[in-house]
């Protein structure tokens, strides 16, 4: 069974994100962090980090549990209100870093491949620079699903 690492991905995301260091960093949750994604090939395309070290959904308390799906369904509205994608796709894996996080990606009918999964169809390693989150070409967006964000979360 799968086992949180001492070497997390996601724990030093989160350390990034309380030290105010995370560059795509959105807000901060009862259960979470939401970041914006480190590739913007999926215009909107965000993560909620959970605060806690665990591997699976069940491992969390059921008041916990339940919380964090709340939130991760609340970015997933403000990014559905600020983006206007045709579909949301949700993943949480955890194959290569088990810590629970899930992944919300916003999917358009413009898209060169828009009914293969999100994994088959991102852009080879040599193009994917170009897609990266980038605070000045994606900040206006990123305050922009922090806004929603937020105002869905005090709603």
């Amino acid at each position: 069974m799968a086992q949180h690492q001492n070497d997390c991905e996601i724990c030093r995301r989160i350390a990034e994100c309380r030290a105010g260091t995370h560059p795509g960093f959105i807000a901060e949750t009862e259960t979470g962090f939401a970041v914006m994604g480190d590739s913007q090939y999926f215009r909107g395309y965000c993560l909620l980090l959970c605060k806690h070290p665990a591997t699976e959904l069940d491992e969390l308390p059921p008041t916990i549990r339940g919380k964090y799906l709340e939130e991760m369904a609340l970015l997933a509205q403000a990014v559905r209100e600020v983006v206007q994608p045709h579909k949301l796709n949700y993943e949480c894996l955890g194959n290569l870093v088990p810590h629970l996080h899930w992944h919300v990606f916003p999917r358009q009918t413009s898209e060169p491949e828009p009914l293969k999964p999100v994994w088959n169809c991102m852009p080879p390693s040599h193009e994917a620079e170009k897609y990266a989150f980038d605070a000045a070409r994606d900040g206006e967006m990123k305050k922009q699903i922090r806004a929603a964000f937020l105002r869905l979360l005090k709603s």
